[in-house]
């Protein structure tokens, strides 16, 4: 169990890195555009019809994929505060309720996610200015809920895996 859940560890770890550099990207390329507009739009008064929904595209991924970034590296809100004043066998249990309300939420993400993205797809709706089927925006949706679960699922894992004797 302990090695399988140590190669789980390894491949989330991979994931995080892989996600850390499409984050990356998205945002220079989100920069980019935006530059690129402002540029069009100030000195040649000719801004691009494009501009606008790629950098929201870009956007939209980048905040999704960045919260699964926060989840796997402890970035998101906590009320440490209080939580710390409580018992170690408390602030146990709490730590897992909290991240099976992370996994609920992910699978939330993730069915109507899907149920919206393949709706989209479905009624053939495109983007105005690009063409591009208005699905790029929600696609991330789905993809994010699964990440999360499995961040989730290995947080909650490692928690069991790992507990200490609690006192009684």
């Amino acid at each position: 169990m302990l090695k399988a859940y140590n190669t789980y560890k390894k491949c989330i770890g991979g994931m995080g890195k892989a996600l850390d550099v499409v984050a990356i990207l998205l945002m220079l390329a989100m920069v980019g555009v935006v530059f690129y507009q402002v540029i069009m739009r100030q000195i040649f008064e000719r801004p691009p019809i494009w501009g606008e929904e790629i950098s929201v595209t870009f956007m939209v991924w980048f905040v999704f994929l960045g919260i699964v970034l926060g989840l796997e590296e402890n970035l998101h809100i906590g009320i440490t505060m209080f939580v710390s004043k409580l018992p170690e066998k408390a602030q146990y249990v709490l730590e897992i309720f909290v991240n099976v309300l992370i996994l609920v939420l992910a699978m939330l993400l993730l069915v109507y996610g899907f149920s919206l993205t393949s709706r989209m797809l479905s009624f053939g709706t495109m983007l105005p200015a690009t063409g591009i089927p208005a699905a790029t925006h929600y696609a991330v949706v789905p993809i994010a809920g699964i990440l999360m679960a499995l961040v989730a699922l290995g947080k909650i894992a490692g928690q069991l895996i790992n507990r200490k004797e609690l006192p009684t």
